[in-house]
């Protein structure tokens, strides 16, 4: 039986990146926190952290932070059922629920489809943000119980569900049109008119150039705005164009602080729910409540 209080020690180990900031939420000493995950180690048979700068969990490491989110998870549910419901539970920081998910999802649509969970169950939540593309890889890493991710993965234990497709328009402030493209946009114009991408990972812009006008990666200038809402003012001021999910630019392109470059040429981006296949009450509901909310704000054709 592997000792839940020796696993608690290593998963805020984990995500605090320090010995010091575990033993301190654990309130026990950092030698204490020390002892318990070398009695972890000792029975796993192999090592659980890499001691670099930060911290990292070893493969292995890593299988053991899904198992603790699994049986965290399916204790809370278990103690609330056993409580009273008239006076719910307290929030507990052994109980929250890690979910990585796109910035433009958070920005527009997730929030109203999860706040019924967390008011229903009492839970505190963990929200990861990555590019649509990469949000599976925590998954698989066993860092989230669930993620919004624009490929389907194929992981053992875990479904996933289509949720719908966010569509991303170019777009750019009436000014920086005007600076830097014709009346019939031409491709050589994308090489000097500077993009604006979330982060190094964000392709979207690089897809659209590729796709509809054959420019390469690295064949057009780029600025890197990694903030969900200051990615939109920074093309509003005219420093440059993106691609934007209309769901979100639509405010700004009502009040005409932008406009799109292209209204006929978009990059549909599916979104699926990709979640642990555990006989869970709170993973049922949280899949409920984003079906329905993605079902009223996203496309529904690719």
């Amino acid at each position: 039986m592997i000792d839940l209080k020796q696993i608690q020690a290593f998963v805020y180990v984990v995500e605090e990146c320090s010995f010091e900031k575990a033993a301190t939420l654990l309130h026990i000493s950092q030698s204490a926190v020390s002892q318990r995950i070398k009695a972890l180690e000792s029975q796993m048979g192999q090592a659980l952290l890499i001691r670099s700068t930060p911290l990292r969990p070893t493969e292995a490491g890593r299988k053991l932070l899904g198992y603790y989110q699994q049986i965290s998870l399916l204790q809370h549910e278990l103690l609330a059922e056993l409580h009273d419901e008239q006076q719910p539970s307290a929030f507990s920081n052994q109980h929250k629920i890690r979910i990585a998910l796109n910035a433009d999802s958070l920005a527009t649509w997730f929030l109203s489809a999860i706040a019924p969970v967390i008011e229903e169950h009492h839970l505190l939540v963990d929200l990861k943000i990555d590019d649509q593309d990469q949000t599976h890889e925590l998954l698989k890493n066993g860092e989230v119980i669930g993620c919004i991710s624009s490929t389907k993965p194929k992981l053992h234990g875990c479904y996933s569900v289509l949720l719908g497709y966010m569509d991303y328009f170019p777009v750019c402030s009436p000014s920086f049109k005007k600076r830097y493209f014709s009346r019939v946009i031409k491709a050589s114009e994308f090489r000097t008119a500077p993009a604006v991408e979330f982060n190094h990972k964000d392709k979207l812009q690089e897809h659209y150039l590729q796709h509809f006008w054959g420019i390469e990666s690295g064949d057009y200038p780029f600025h890197q705005v990694p903030s969900s809402e200051g990615f939109l003012e920074f093309i509003s001021l005219g420093l440059g164009w993106g691609m934007v999910p209309e769901l979100q630019a639509e405010p700004w392109l009502t009040s005409k602080s932008l406009v799109k470059l292209t209204p006929d040429k978009s990059i549909p981006v599916p979104l699926y729910w990709c979640v642990w296949n555990l006989k869970s009450s709170t993973i049922k509901h949280i899949t409920r409540e984003l079906v329905e909310q993605a079902g009223q704000v996203l496309a529904h054709r690719p």
